[in-house]
């Protein structure tokens, strides 16, 4: 039986190593905006420009990568060079991606703490700029929190059931601060077997589009990824209990954050402010990591080399250690399920909880409004002006379409005006 032309991978010649580092390398430097311009920009150049998939290939890709943790468009990424050159091809075409990113967030992260002193004193120019730009990482969460229950609540399905499961989950990690390690886990796999058991579809039947030939791993290796990924998620719950340092954080974020950087940075900034960074520098690095191109995870690399000065470690071993705890779970099993997502996107059960799963990831977002906002309050010098700046901020985005550098070069430079008139 031949597949329909529209299911095959157009016929377009393989593209070398070479290629794959270029292409991606132009990706990691110039998609700014996050990944819903990242996975844009992959299907113009990729799909539409180069032909190397089919329009029916990329969406399996990019609904395969929505069903793991980790950064999605990364993932995406990856799985692109895999399905172009194997094994080797995805880590390339995921490394060049990352890079450019990783490289400027690093630079500010040592800016931002070489001039930590003067960001934590009230009416001084750093401060003045860190709270303008904290002010847009604000309004991004906001514009973020709220894209997110539009489209995983309601347009998935049921609004009312996935509805009750995103604000039961969020009243939850109100109720329960601080909240102990296996809750967000908790609630998540909570999440998923109420919509497994009722499901919010009437047709759960997945699309299937035929593979491209490439493969990126045996059967086996996949299958002992997913073992493996389970081992080190039940020692990260157990060394939650008692690991207070700033490493796990980033690890368990890494292992059970689903919905990529929307949830990771407010999840982050739960663990990590105040007790290991300030949280006015914490908030101007999502705007930083918003306004940089390719992934929003590399804002690991902004809070390591901080982490890692504050604490007397080595900055590039402290870096690394956040950045393979953040990122590393997510691109290790994209490895796995690209081998395996054909079988496992059959499951009834997998495909009835997904809509759980992520109504419940959403819900573990909504007290960081509160949080985020709460902390923008308590620390700007001028509290009118800060609140009237997340206003404006998520206008000139969400309304008018605004590049978010832009905006963040915008309230930086007006939060430098303002401490100079002090």
């Amino acid at each position: 039986m031949v597949a329909s032309k529209d299911t095959l991978l157009p016929a377009a010649e393989t593209p070398s190593l070479g290629t794959l580092a270029w292409n991606f390398l132009v990706m990691g430097a110039t998609a700014f905006g996050g990944p819903p311009v990242h996975i844009s920009m992959f299907r113009a150049r990729f799909v539409d420009e180069y032909k190397w998939l089919s329009s029916d290939r990329f969406a399996e890709l990019f609904a395969m990568a929505n069903c793991l943790p980790g950064p999605s468009s990364t993932q995406v990424g990856f799985a692109i060079g895999i399905s172009q050159g194997g094994v080797l091809g995805g880590l390339v075409s995921g490394a060049a991606f990352i890079l450019p990113g990783a490289i400027v967030l690093s630079l500010l992260g040592f800016v931002s703490s070489s001039l930590s002193d003067q960001i934590e004193q009230p009416s001084s120019p750093a401060n003045a700029v860190a709270i303008a730009c904290s002010a847009v990482g604000v309004a991004l969460v906001f514009i973020a929190i709220s894209g997110l229950v539009k489209k995983q609540v309601f347009e998935a399905g049921d609004a009312t059931k996935l509805g009750a499961v995103c604000c039961f989950t969020g009243a939850t990690c109100l109720l329960v601060h601080p909240a102990p390690a296996w809750l967000n886990p908790t609630l998540i796999f909570l999440g998923g077997a109420v919509t497994a058991v009722a499901p919010v579809n009437k047709d759960d039947n997945s699309k299937h589009a035929a593979d491209t030939g490439k493969s990126g791993m045996p059967v086996g290796v996949a299958v002992g990824i997913f073992i493996l990924y389970l081992a080190v998620a039940a020692f990260t719950i157990w060394r939650d209990t008692f690991d207070h340092g700033f490493f796990m954080p980033f690890l368990t974020a890494g292992m059970f954050v689903w919905g990529g950087g929307p949830v990771v940075l407010p999840m982050l900034m739960t663990y990590l402010a105040p007790t290991w960074i300030s949280p006015t520098i914490f908030l101007a690095g999502i705007s930083f990591a918003e306004m940089m191109p390719g992934p929003v995870f590399n804002i690991s690399c902004f809070l390591g080399i901080q982490l890692a000065l504050a604490n007397g470690y080595p900055w590039l071993l402290g870096t690394a250690t956040c950045w393979a705890g953040l990122m590393g779970p997510g691109i290790i099993l994209i490895f796995g399920a690209y081998t395996l997502w054909d079988e496992m996107r059959k499951m009834k059960v997998y495909q009835h909880a997904l809509p759980g799963l992520n109504a419940a990831a959403v819900g573990l977002l909504l007290p960081t409004m509160f949080v985020i906002y709460d902390t923008l309050q308590e620390r700007s010098p001028w509290k009118s002006g800060s609140r009237a700046m997340v206003v404006i901020a998520y206008y000139f985005i969400e309304m008018a379409k605004v590049n978010v550098p832009t905006v963040v070069i915008g309230a930086g430079l007006a939060g430098l005006a303002w401490s100079f008139t002090q």
